[in-house]
């Protein structure tokens, strides 16, 4: 079997995720946001749909090679979905991340018999891999490359396929692959508006650099990523990291659905815009928190205990 083969033929089970409505009344106003369940994908996060596309494209370029040393910063999503398909491609791999990230996410890494840097910072960790780059290995570099936006038009397809109706389409921001892949997708196929989410403790959105850390793992990395566009972003909403805790909390408590926090984090942003319909992900589950805030009961938000949810549903 070629190389390449070896990777396109775990195409087949990435994406289709399921899309379900949630109703809610907000302010005496009942909303309808649309999410897809990206958790429900290999390795549980979206981040798979970049992973893939980023190793096909390199694999295809001649950038990478069999047997060749992948090496990426990450707060840990991108890592372990790197990690699944090297893995399964031959490909040795070497994650750098903040050790400030969840334990989870370090120990899922450690049991994938990923080679793991742990670092004090985002800054410390691209400094490492540059140095890794020195050493012929393959940087897939997420927050720069472009194919990180390539692999979120079929995302973007995907949620047109559905046939749902909506105004726009709201995502934190990580690398921004998916607000700017997908949703610049979505406004240049139909003209929906684009809807940030932005860690209030931080602002780096806002202010082009980060004022403070958060808690909401895996949006706003000390960085603006070099494939953010804010000429196509329509709004930037900020949300304080315990509401999207609360908010995450409350989703598994009324639907049994377990999401991580930046889920709850885009959830809350979509019930908070002026949109009354509107598409988000639910970017993972809630398994790599467990030793997190998501954990702390003592957290509370009067703005999360303010909203209603009336119904969720699956979007056939």
């Amino acid at each position: 079997m070629k190389y390449i083969d070896k990777l396109i033929n775990l195409k087949k089970e990435i994406g289709h995720t399921k899309m379900v409505k949630l109703v809610f009344k907000y302010n005496g106003k009942e909303k309808i946001v649309y999410a897809k369940e990206e958790f429900s994908n290999p390795s549980g996060s979206i981040k798979i749909r970049p992973a893939y596309q980023i190793l096909f494209d390199a694999i295809k370029n001649g950038e990478l090679k069999e047997g060749q040393r992948v090496v990426e910063v990450t707060s840990g999503n991108m890592g372990i979905a790197l990690a699944y398909l090297c893995i399964r491609i031959g490909n040795p791999i070497t994650i750098i991340m903040p050790k400030a990230m969840s334990e989870e996410r370090k120990q899922i890494l450690k049991d994938l018999g990923v080679d793991i840097v742990l670092t004090d910072n985002f800054i410390e960790a691209f400094k490492k891999q540059k140095e890794y780059g020195k050493l012929n290995a393959f940087l897939p570099r997420q927050f720069d490359n472009v194919s990180n936006l390539k692999a979120h038009k079929e995302t973007g397809k995907e949620i047109i396929d559905s046939g749902v109706k909506f105004e726009g389409f709201i995502s934190g921001v990580g690398t921004a692959g998916t607000l700017i892949g997908c949703g610049g997708f979505l406004k240049e196929k139909l003209g929906k508006k684009i809807i940030a989410i932005d860690p209030i403790e931080s602002s780096l959105l806002i202010n082009k650099t980060s004022k403070g850390k958060h808690k909401i793992q895996g949006l706003s990395d000390e960085i603006i990523p070099g494939i953010y566009n804010e000429k196509i972003v329509d709004q930037i909403i900020e949300i304080k990291s315990d509401d999207a805790i609360v908010m995450a909390r409350k989703i598994k408590k009324i639907f049994g659905v377990g999401v991580g926090i930046s889920s709850g984090a885009n959830l809350l942003g979509a019930i908070l815009s002026n949109l009354d319909k509107c598409v988000t992900v639910f970017a993972d589950d809630d398994t790599k928190y467990k030793t997190t805030d998501l954990s702390n009961n003592k957290i509370k938000s009067q703005l999360v205990d303010s909203i209603k949810f009336i119904s969720i549903s699956e979007v056939k």
